[in-house]
């Protein structure tokens, strides 16, 4: 392999766009509700559901209801689009058919509105006049009649979902519930974006206009939710001492419209970046790579990895690598071949970060000039009585870079052309251009001339050729008496190769 350079003397001069669009989730406001009384509805719709055929909630009494009748029709006060409100106080209910009680041990049958909590085996009443009892023992009750229940709606958004049916006791003390429609919960679409030990602020997502609040440490904060669909909760001192937090979203309240999402408060995790994510590993790097750690510290600083604790920024990181065997798998590398290592940290602290790809590409090692003086000059001289040898007005600065492995060879010749006149067609300086080392005197016109010869020092890749050049070393002008009034060029021809030349 060989490099080439050449010198001039004399007065030679070298010369997308992105469209989003953005859906947002809008509450469609109800009218005010009125005391007039509505049906709710005839069949089901979103805000209620009714059962073909009714059946248990919770725990069921042997025997228990046999046969159901049809709920044909509800009406309410304070109602409208087939909701009922906090502020419904009546709820009329029309049956057609039979209801059927099969067993003997019945103590009480009545109509009933309730809800039920996770907790609650039967459900918790509503109604705050008890009805009339209807049936007693095993029988069977006519409902081709209507019926006008008392409730209490005040708190619905707790209370939802909010069934309609009959409640049922036996003279052993056990009770039953049944449904046969039930009004209920609607989703606000409520979302909570997992907080961490260091936000100052809720973000999450819900119906827009609608409030959102929250309480923490025993301090209310409330927003309202964007045109957009999204909520920013701003939050005055963190989340100290707190583990889980509550984000409750409020839609209209005479409809209970209210919802609520918790999050447990997450540490954060360790974040980890790197200024670069393509690394280059040459001969000489390797060499020096001897273990999985060295190699991860070579690649961390190679690739300017930084891991940091969000919650701690003294907390100290340790660097690893998800693969094992590093310095025999980049040994294993073909020149230019590249492989993924992936790099994450661990803390002191406990914590793990994510992991970072970096490619590394293997390098072939290579053998270039660094420094070549591209003009060497000799100035204004006599005319010589005597041979004289003259040195450069300017010193050269010749070096190699080598990133071979340790111990390549390299060689460094020189040769030259005869100097010329720039103003006189074929004549020429009578003298050469000479390579000095010392006492020894090489003349370099057309002939190249071994100048320096090394091999790659482990941990260096430059060498100066011409560090040690002086007025007995290096090249000068030799020149010979007679020689014509004029301007000279020629040209130096460098050439470095991994392998000499004879």
């Amino acid at each position: 392999m060989k490099r080439l350079r050449h010198i001039k003397l004399g007065m030679l001069l070298l010369s997308c766009l992105a469209f989003i669009s953005m859906l947002a989730i809008t509450s469609q406001a109800a009218a005010p509700v009125t005391s007039a009384t509505t049906t709710i509805a005839n069949s089901s719709n979103k805000y209620y559901t009714y059962f073909n055929s009714g059946d248990v909630v919770g725990f069921n009494i042997s025997g228990g209801i046999g046969i159901y009748p049809s709920l044909t029709k509800v009406t309410a006060n304070y109602a409208d689009q087939g909701r009922i409100s906090t502020k419904t106080t009546t709820i009329t209910l029309t049956f057609s058919g039979s209801l059927f009680a099969n067993s003997s041990e019945i103590k009480t049958l009545y109509y009933d509105v309730f809800y039920k909590q996770a907790t609650e085996e039967f459900g918790t009443s509503l109604v705050t006049k008890t009805p009339t009892n209807m049936a007693t023992g095993s029988s069977t009750v006519s409902m081709n009649t209507n019926k006008t229940l008392t409730v209490d709606m005040s708190k619905l958004k707790d209370n939802l979902p909010v069934y309609i049916g009959f409640r049922l006791t036996t003279v052993k003390g056990e009770t039953s519930t049944y449904r046969l429609a039930v009004f209920n919960r609607i989703s606000l679409n409520t979302t909570l974006n997992t907080p961490t030990t260091t936000d100052t602020t809720l973000t999450g997502t819900g119906i827009a206009g609608n409030t959102v609040s929250t309480t923490i440490n025993g301090k209310s904060y409330t927003a309202t939710i964007g045109s957009d669909g999204k909520y920013e909760i701003k939050l005055n001192d963190g989340f100290s001492g707190v583990t889980s937090v509550t984000v409750t979203q409020t839609g209209e309240a005479d409809y209970g419209e209210s919802e609520s999402v918790t999050k447990d408060v997450t540490i954060p995790p360790l974040t980890i970046k790197s200024s670069s994510t393509a690394v280059n590993l040459s001969v000489s790097d390797l060499a020096a790579l001897t273990s999985d750690s060295d190699a991860v510290n070579w690649l961390v600083k190679q690739a300017g990895v930084v891991a940091t604790n969000p919650s701690n920024a003294n907390d100290t990181m340790t660097y690893h690598a998800s693969e094992s065997g590093l310095v025999a798998l980049f040994k294993g590398l073909a020149d230019n071949q590249s492989t993924a290592v992936h790099i994450y940290a661990t803390s002191a602290s406990g914590l793990t970060s994510d992991k970072i790809a970096l490619q590394v590409t293997k390098l072939a090692g290579t053998l270039s000039f660094g420094q070549l003086t591209t003009n060497m000059s000799f100035g204004d001289l006599k005319v010589p009585l005597t041979p004289q040898v003259y040195q450069p007005t300017n010193p050269l600065a010749i070096s190699v870079t080598d990133t071979r492995a340790t111990g390549a060879k390299w060689y460094l010749y020189v040769s030259a052309t005869p100097l010329t006149s720039t103003t006189v067609s074929g004549r020429t300086l009578k003298g050469d251009l000479v390579y000095r080392d010392g006492s020894a005197q090489t003349v370099l016109t057309n002939q190249a001339t071994l100048v320096q010869q090394g091999q790659k020092v482990a941990g260096t890749t430059d060498t100066v050729v011409t560090d040690d050049w002086s007025t007995t070393k290096g090249i000068g002008l030799s020149a010979q008496p007679g020689i014509y009034a004029d301007t000279y060029q020629g040209t130096l021809s460098w050439t470095l190769s991994d392998t000499p030349d004879k």
